[in-house]
């Protein structure tokens, strides 16, 4: 039974996780030829909070990178 474990940051309408839960379950079926019906997924949401990059809080490596992309724009 193929048990797989997504974690997201919060805010993505319900209906685009749930296209997601389908995409995955099929791939995942396809590519170990196992019957759809024992995959298992469980999707995590989390808050921007609990989440980081090289050591800094998430809410800062989104600052960075888009101050990274305006100077590259200018």
């Amino acid at each position: 039974m193929p048990l797989v474990t997504i974690n997201l940051m919060e805010g993505r309408p319900p209906e685009k996780i749930e296209r997601m839960i389908t995409g995955v379950s099929d791939a995942i079926a396809d590519a170990l030829d196992a019957p759809i019906d024992s995959v298992r997924i469980v999707v995590n949401e989390m808050r921007e909070h609990q989440y980081g990059v090289g050591g800094k809080p998430w809410r800062v490596v989104q600052a960075e990178r888009v101050r990274a992309a305006e100077e590259a724009s200018t």
